[in-house]
């Protein structure tokens, strides 16, 4: 996975592409199947191809590490 997780749900959320209602119900099932929360989310229709190309490119482009570095 290109960019941490911690950093990525913050966007998502920050942006509202989520909620935390659908990032709660998202995580655990990725902890049940094992998979990147990307492609839950686009299982459960919460993003779709669309917005996780974009996201995808994004965290190329951008690592999603600034909460990280912000200390």
């Amino acid at each position: 996975m290109p960019f941490p997780p911690p950093a990525l749900e913050e966007y998502l959320l920050e942006t509202g592409i989520i909620d935390r209602s659908q990032l709660s119900l998202a995580k655990k099932l990725q902890h049940r199947q094992q998979g990147p929360l990307l492609m839950i989310l686009l299982e459960l229709s919460f993003i779709d191809l669309e917005q996780l190309s974009r996201l995808l490119d994004l965290g190329r482009t951008y690592p999603f590490d600034h909460a990280a570095n912000a200390g």
